[in-house]
């Protein structure tokens, strides 16, 4: 069941929403103890879905061979933010200079820049772009909510 966020500047919006339109402002709420302002139903669906978010079974292949994913690589762009999102197996290496090599996860490039909305943009579009192909679904309450409540979609669940 979707749950509202209930306070903030998204206070109308779901939990689900905010990681398919402002992922950071997630990660905001986890740094600066906002999350606790969450209670019964709407607490424990936040934590499921920071759980879910955090590990992410990316389907396709490696960027380099035919291996699962297993790892996500974000690289800086010249103005600091996010600017691309790679998906490889365990093993291939990647020659990123400035990149970061992560779980795949819904997690934002604050590796770069803190609350980078626009890299939190490029993010979501690679996972979508991972998850549906060139022509996703439209992201509605219940596209949102099935995603998040479909085991296949996250590793260790």
């Amino acid at each position: 069941m979707a749950e509202l966020l209930g306070f903030g500047k998204h206070k109308t919006r779901t939990l689900e929403w905010l990681f398919f339109n402002d992922p950071g402002y997630i990660w905001w709420m986890i740094s600066a103890g906002a999350a606790s302002r969450l209670s019964g139903p709407t607490r424990a669906r936040f934590d499921a879905l920071v759980r879910r978010a955090m590990h992410l079974r990316v389907p396709g292949k490696c960027a380099h061979c035919a291996k699962a994913v297993e790892r996500m690589s974000l690289s800086r762009h010249v103005s600091g933010g996010l600017a691309r999102v790679d998906f490889f197996c365990g093993s291939c290496h990647h020659d990123g200079g400035s990149s970061h090599l992560i779980t795949p996860a819904f997690y934002t490039s604050d590796f770069f820049r803190s609350y980078d909305k626009t890299g939190g943009s490029i993010l979501v579009h690679a996972i979508k772009y991972r998850y549906f192909g060139s022509r996703p679904p439209r992201m509605t309450q219940s596209a949102m909510a099935q995603f998040f409540d479909t085991p296949e979609n996250f590793a260790n669940f």
